[in-house]
């Protein structure tokens, strides 16, 4: 499924608050149908977006957890999400 630039631009919290969202008004009933598979189809794109960003952040955490163990960082570096895995290595470190 390919996730649209604008919502691949949210962070977890807007995603998930989006998605609560949507899923609240398609609970109430009041959708018209075609409407209401508008909503499906965002919400879903919405709930990959965030499984997304929480698999990068646990490669992130086993990195930290591994840190010491160079060949160990190297081979989870490698397994980053594209989007994850931008930038220089050497300097993408916030510590």
């Amino acid at each position: 499924m390919e996730i649209p630039e604008d919502i691949r631009a949210l962070t977890f919290e807007q995603s998930r608050a989006q998605l609560e969202e949507l899923v609240a008004r398609m609970e109430s009933g009041n959708m018209p149908l075609e409407e209401l598979i508008g909503a499906y189809e965002k919400g879903s794109m919405l709930a990959a977006h965030c499984r997304n960003l929480l698999a990068g952040l646990q490669r992130r955490v086993e990195i930290i957890v591994n840190g010491n163990d160079p060949q160990a960082k190297e081979a989870q570096c490698r397994e980053f999400a594209p989007e994850a895995n931008q930038g220089d290595r050497r300097t993408a470190d916030p510590f």
